[in-house]
């Protein structure tokens, strides 16, 4: 049996367009696996100025931080993760909670109306749609 250093966990590439839940799974594994998962969980910004500041320096936390979105970024594709280049892991998380995790009430109306909105155009021998 590999030991916790030699395990490698394989994350499929996220583009929006898969199961984010199944995914985001895959991503919490990978970073519990490597003791970095507590930067997703918590803000390390929140505190006060004194508090902020020694956080700010702290290398340890830093590079933690910066491994934890590494890893996050690195199981995304490209044209999604552009956007969190400079973004703390809980920033990065909780993006991506917003954009894909449950939906949002308000755009999940908006999306049915909208699909009710569609008639077929009786006129159209194909059968498309119009709005």
């Amino acid at each position: 049996m590999a030991n916790d250093a030699e395990m490698t966990l394989e994350v499929e590439i996220f583009d929006g367009s898969g199961n984010f839940a199944d995914w985001s799974e895959q991503v919490i594994l990978t970073l519990r696996q490597k003791g970095i998962l507590d930067y997703v969980e918590s803000d390390m910004r929140v505190g006060t100025a004194e508090e902020l500041d020694k956080k700010k320096f702290n290398p340890a936390d830093s590079k933690a931080d910066g491994l934890a979105v590494a890893i996050i970024l690195h199981c995304m594709s490209k044209s999604h993760w552009k956007r969190f280049i400079w973004s703390t892991t809980f920033e990065v998380w909780t993006e991506l909670q917003k954009l894909y995790g449950v939906p949002n009430t308000e755009d999940l109306v908006s999306n049915i109306l909208e699909l009710f909105s569609f008639r077929m155009d009786p006129n159209d021998k194909e059968g498309r749609a119009s709005a």
